[in-house]
């Protein structure tokens, strides 16, 4: 016997951004959906933390990027919402020990610039490419290669070229005051979620699909799926009948990567670098991390370690990151650096069960397993979340985007 209190029209698994935008846009249509959330709170991996420190920190997503085509955007202007348009950009790096004199900055800014030029343009040849096999040669390649890390979840030795160039970039990348996660929210807020409802079992062998969870049981004519593809191959839901071969292998082509935020809030009275500043830290082979200052004009600031090493720091426990950021800032500023450090915070997305990582990267060779992965089957089940998403993947506006389309889609059906 169900303990919700009614069967709806759409059962919607998953409240991130993907499930909110769906169920938004069947309700506004005049349908009944029903959110199923396995966590505690909203927003999957977009969700702000106002508590830990003086100002928001979004432990997930944080930026509106590609904000010139970005509807997201477009929201955050209507809804009269104060927007942080700084630009971000190197102010120092430190590459194994090498503390970079400006000049040598700027020469690291412009092979960026080119190593993203050639990945995409090697990502429009017939044959997909590894990253890490396309890189240009340049003096700074052996540290620039790690932001390939920060960008799409995994190394360069593990990322497709062709789903680069994919990606629809566009100029602008906004930060919302009061945070994203928040912001998201607000424009969800009369969406009617169930919270700590895990998905167990989605059943599509009759006209209407069964969808169990701990509670009970629902029946809906259709089915969206917004879990991670992490999520989908480690089995935590159990399909009847099992998914096609093909959806499967396309979910296990686009595994679930590794970025995690440091959050450092400094005193006020430190001023030793301001908005849009980022400082690039490289020791060792593998060991690197970048920081942002300055988020939303304050005093706090946000590292990032992703890919591999963010792995093993995640593996070597709490505050393992935490510590490799203050190193970083130690070489930048002193050790004397630390007395102006309020409080420090750190994320572990890996260890999260409701994710199992934060966004999907393409295997070479597989930049096709997200059209795959989004397409519905038999009309009852239909897929949404960035992974989904060919053109924004990895993106809050790809997830929003992938829950509409889902939710059109139903739509149609309906006409």
């Amino acid at each position: 016997m169900t303990a919700f209190a009614r069967n709806p029209d759409v059962a919607i698994v998953g409240a991130g951004v993907a499930g909110l935008s769906a169920a938004q846009s069947l309700k506004t249509a005049g349908l009944q959906p029903l959110v199923l959330e396995a966590a505690n709170h909203t927003g999957g991996r977009c969700v702000t933390d106002t508590r830990t420190f003086s100002v928001p920190f979004d432990r997930g997503c944080s930026w509106l990027h590609s904000a010139a085509i970005n509807p997201l955007a477009r929201l955050a202007e209507q809804n009269c919402k104060t927007i942080h348009k700084t630009p971000w950009t190197w102010s120092r790096v430190m590459a194994k020990g090498q503390d970079l004199t400006h000049s040598q900055v700027a020469e690291y800014r412009r092979y960026q610039q080119a190593m993203w030029r050639e990945i995409n343009r090697q990502g429009t040849q017939p044959t997909d490419k590894v990253i890490a096999d396309i890189l240009p040669d340049g003096l700074w390649k052996d540290t620039a290669r790690h932001s390939i890390a920060q960008m799409l979840s995994a190394d360069a030795d593990m990322t497709s070229a062709k789903d680069t160039f994919n990606y629809s970039d566009a100029e602008g990348d906004w930060m919302v005051e009061g945070g994203l996660g928040c912001f998201l929210q607000s424009l969800h807020r009369e969406v009617e979620v169930c919270c700590n409802s895990p998905v167990t079992e989605v059943d599509y062998t009759g006209k209407r699909v069964k969808v169990t969870t701990p509670s009970g049981t629902i029946e809906a004519d259709h089915v969206i799926l917004t879990v991670s593809a992490a999520v989908l191959t480690a089995g935590h839901i159990r399909f009847v009948p099992g998914l096609p071969i093909e959806k499967r292998t396309a979910a296990e082509n686009l595994p679930n990567g590794l970025l995690n935020k440091i959050g450092i809030e400094f005193a006020p009275a430190w001023h030793g670098a301001s908005e849009g500043e980022m400082m690039d830290y490289h020791s060792g082979d593998t060991e690197f991390c970048s920081i942002c200052f300055g988020m939303f004009g304050s005093g706090l600031a946000t590292g990032f370690v992703a890919g591999r090493f963010a792995d093993q720091l995640e593996k070597d426990g709490p505050e393992a990151a935490t510590e490799y950021c203050l190193e970083a800032l130690r070489a930048f500023f002193g050790n004397t650096i630390t007395k102006h450090i309020c409080k420090t915070d750190e994320t572990a997305w890996r260890k999260n069960p409701f994710t199992i990582g934060s966004y999907s990267y393409a295997k070479p060779g597989h930049s096709d397993a997200r059209m795959t992965l989004a397409e519905p089957i038999q009309e009852k089940i239909f897929f949404a979340g960035e992974a989904t998403s060919s053109e924004a993947y990895s993106t809050v506006h790809g997830a929003f985007l992938s829950g509409r389309a889902s939710a059109e889609a139903i739509l149609k059906l309906q006409s």
